[in-house]
């Protein structure tokens, strides 16, 4: 059946539907990504943005979050969504960022795939990667002592690796160093999920329901 849209807001309506509907992993997982990223105090600190350090510690030192009985779980007192969106360090596409003497660092996260296992064409393999750029005017986190890069993916790693943030395990299957020019230093981690293969279909206004096994126009 022809999906009824008449006016402008209906086309916008439907659209935006898509932030909350199951069928589409890169929206969906995108959403996962940038809920941890935030939420991860460890990440936003090794990103060194001094701009918003007042937004990660209070004026004590203490991380600004505090816990919640109904989440079972911290949640931010500052305004950690700030570290996110294209003017800023976390970014939910590749940037490549320009030559420029500014030190900031960026950590960039694209979902796709281009692989299907032999006969199963119901599923997938989801390829999630991050991509960090780390300025080499501070490539070394002086408090830890640590390659800043490698700080970074190691984050990552630990919050993603084996983790089911996704609804399935998601394992670790590359990480590579590179550079992209003498002002940024590079490390590339892609992460792997067997995932089912867009079987899930929502049509507006509707309820969601597994199509595979259907034909449809």
């Amino acid at each position: 059946m022809a999906e009824k849209l008449v006016t402008k807001n209906d086309l916008l309506n439907k659209l935006r539907a898509y932030k909350t509907t199951p069928d589409d992993d890169n929206i969906v997982y995108k959403r996962k990504i940038k809920n941890a990223l935030l939420s991860n105090p460890c990440l936003l600190y090794a990103l060194n943005e001094k701009e918003l350090e007042s937004e990660l510690f209070d004026k004590n030192g203490n991380i600004n979050w505090e816990w919640n009985d109904e989440l079972n779980d911290y949640e931010p007192l500052g305004e950690w969504d700030r570290y996110f969106g294209e003017n800023s360090n976390i970014r939910s596409s590749l940037f490549i960022p320009d030559t420029q003497t500014e030190v900031k660092h960026y950590l960039c996260y694209q979902v796709g795939f281009d692989e299907l296992p032999r006969y199963s064409p119901m599923y997938k393999y989801t390829e999630i990667t991050f991509t960090i750029f780390v300025h080499g005017d501070d490539r070394v986190d002086k408090l830890t002592g640590l390659q800043r890069h490698d700080l970074i993916a190691s984050i990552i790693r630990e919050r993603f690796n084996w983790s089911s943030i996704f609804g399935l395990q998601t394992k670790l299957v590359s990480s590579k160093e590179s550079t992209i020019d003498n002002n940024y230093v590079v490390r590339t981690l892609l992460f792997q999920i067997y995932d089912s293969n867009s079987i899930v279909y929502t049509p507006y206004g509707e309820n969601s329901y597994i199509r595979n096994n259907d034909y449809w126009q």
